[in-house]
């Protein structure tokens, strides 16, 4: 190895889900452009931060996850235990989120999804959960096909996905999220093929870095310039400006951020606060509204911090019994401990 490789910092794994998490949470309390949140249009900063992240933050989560999926890949002996794995981790507490998510929805608005049709909420695309029903299609495809090839399917997948992106191409399907599979099966990929060739990226870490921060520029230039044009950061999620911003945002930010501690313990709790942020970001929007508070300031602040801390609370308390952690947080039975932050091991 380069005396250049060796400048490389540790995978930051757990500070890129940890910056993930915080993009969307404060996404959320600020609220899309028409969806419940703060109600602020553009030109205000905050709406235009809200907008102009669009296009990293669910990336950056299936970068992590591709990452993490290159590991410990699965191979045609354990394609069996991965799967079962993967459901346990993901259906498991998606279900669950589900259901806790719609009764709040009732309780509060008198109404279930789908015109009363509340078991479709389970199968088809419904509020932030498509990510899961997302990944629930990837990987099990991904891992077939990885371990029948050994490997050889990264390439092809990779070049086909990207192009997906790039020329708005994406599936007519509200069945498992299957129309926003092309938004993250591309930055997965992406993380898999880092980590495959994470020793080229290691004794080239200087020149990849520069690529990926020009990468990253272009995207955003071109951004900056639809807004100039427009009044409003770009709206698609399927074109070539958002492939430079997220793909350039997501390389650049593993190789050269470090592993930031102060931060990254949020990195196993982030499967919970993903599924329990909104119903807490809006509780306390509505509590804040209720006592006639305005200030942007306190919405932002205290809906972040609450929307990231009752969900850790959550996690932490679900991990003491059996039954709550699998059915909240998709883990195996052990022993219940009064650890704040999970193993990493258990996090898996």
């Amino acid at each position: 190895m380069s005396s250049n490789s060796a400048r490389m910092p540790a995978l930051p794994v757990e500070t890129l889900r940890a910056i993930a998490i915080l993009l969307l949470v404060s996404f959320h309390v600020i609220g899309g452009a028409r969806t419940d949140g703060l109600g602020l249009a553009h030109p205000h900063p905050l709406r235009i931060y809200g907008d102009l992240f669009v296009d990293i933050r669910m990336p950056l989560f299936a970068f992590v996850a591709g990452v993490v999926y290159a590991l410990k890949p699965p191979r045609r002996g354990t394609l069996l235990p991965f799967l079962l794995g993967k459901f346990r981790r993901l259906a498991i507490p998606g279900i669950t989120a589900i259901t806790v998510f719609m009764a709040f929805g009732y309780a509060i608005d008198g109404r279930l999804p789908f015109q009363g049709q509340f078991w479709q909420a389970y199968y088809r695309h419904y509020e932030i959960f498509w990510f899961l029903q997302v990944m629930l299609i990837i990987f099990p495809v991904l891992g077939l096909l990885d371990a029948l090839t050994d490997g050889a399917v990264l390439w092809p997948a990779l070049i086909l996905s990207l192009l997906a992106i790039a020329m708005g191409w994406s599936f007519d399907s509200e069945v498992m999220a299957a129309n926003r599979i092309t938004h993250l099966l591309g930055y997965l990929l992406l993380g898999v093929a880092f980590i495959r060739h994470i020793e080229v990226l290691k004794t080239h870490h200087r020149l990849a870095t520069a690529v990926g921060v020009s990468v990253f520029l272009a995207g955003l230039a071109m951004n900056l310039w639809i807004m100039q044009q427009t009044g409003r950061p770009s709206a698609e999620r399927l074109d070539l400006q958002s492939l430079l911003f997220a793909g350039g945002a997501c390389m650049t930010a593993m190789l050269v951020l470090p592993r930031l501690h102060w931060l990254s313990w949020l990195g196993a709790f982030s499967l919970t606060i993903y599924l329990y942020h909104i119903i807490v970001t809006s509780g306390v929007r509505r509590a804040l509204q209720a006592i006639d508070v305005e200030s942007l300031a306190v919405h932002l602040l205290l809906g972040t911090a609450f929307g990231i801390l009752l969900p850790v609370l959550v996690q932490v308390v679900a991990a003491r019994w059996q039954v709550t952690r699998l059915l909240v947080l998709g883990l195996r039975a052990h022993r219940p401990t009064l650890e704040l932050v999970p193993r990493r091991a258990a996090a898996n």
